[in-house]
């Protein structure tokens, strides 16, 4: 029995070891992390002050970690895809509660999870604090270090009545590897559209991470825009309409088509 409880106590170890491992190839892709303020397992905003904790624990191993309503860096808001999105699902029993906590991209795929942490306190935020501490046991061995990887290829605006936006979209794949490289080696500046074209829009529009890309919602609030991601950084096709939204410099631009004629105004959009 003894020879078999230190096998188990090995293999325990080398998983251990092993995430660890895998977190450090996976997390030291991004550089910042994003704490919502109310996860999958919770019913209201910060229940049992998980959200704090989480960033408080991913503070601890070195990460820049945000509550999303707090200010984050300006290269964060500008390139979304430099974040992971944290949250932290359960699978409660009887006995136990058990929590995971997920590490997610701008694409809204998951990139990495922790063990499951697991508490047998009957009191509600004793036991989700303590499972909660639990599974960043994952990390015992593991301090985040940002590695910086290539960026994806900027976004470009063609003068004609498609953007490569759309070209890429659209084309096959021989298409879009051409698409790509004409991106990279394009110096054309986008035409300068009429003044009338171009007047921001004064009300903001806030920024909700949804499936697959964001809600663009107003103080009201209302949701005026629902945006997808695509396979380009800053580019986003808009649900229901025949549109996209990308930022062209320091700005977030909506282009369509009204009638035959291609329209484009500005959007003041906060993420």
């Amino acid at each position: 029995m003894k020879f078999q409880h230190k096998i188990i106590l090995v293999l325990a170890l080398v998983l251990t070891f092993s995430n660890s491992l895998t977190a450090q190839e996976e997390l030291n892709n991004y550089k910042y992390i994003i704490v919502p303020e109310q996860f999958s397992c919770q019913k209201n905003p910060n229940d049992y002050r998980l959200n704090e904790l989480t960033q408080f624990l991913l503070e601890k191993q070195n990460f820049k970690a945000y509550l999303a309503s707090e200010n984050l860096p300006e290269e964060a808001n500008n390139n979304n895809c430099l974040s992971l999105y944290v949250d932290v699902t359960e699978n409660n029993n009887l006995f136990k509660t058990k929590l995971t906590v997920n590490f997610k991209n701008c694409k809204n795929q998951v990139v990495f999870s922790s063990g499951e942490g697991e508490s047998r306190e009957k009191q509600f935020k004793a036991a989700y604090n303590i499972a909660l501490r639990n599974a960043f046991k994952t990390f015992n061995s593991f301090k985040h270090d940002y590695n910086k990887i290539e960026e994806s290829i900027p976004q470009k605006v063609t003068t004609d009545n498609k953007t490569k936006a759309e070209v890429i979209v659209d084309a096959g794949p021989k298409e879009v590897e051409k698409v790509k490289e004409e991106i990279k080696t394009d110096t054309k500046e986008v035409e300068t559209p009429a003044k009338s074209q171009t007047e921001p829009t004064q009300n903001i529009l806030y920024a909700q991470k949804i499936s697959n890309g964001f809600q663009l919602v107003d103080s009201q609030p209302k949701v005026v825009y629902k945006i997808k991601n695509t396979n380009l950084n800053h580019v986003f096709l808009v649900e229901g309409k025949v549109a996209i939204i990308y930022k062209l410099d320091a700005n977030w631009i909506i282009e369509y088509y009204q009638g035959d004629t291609l329209q484009k105004q500005l959007l003041n959009i906060k993420f």
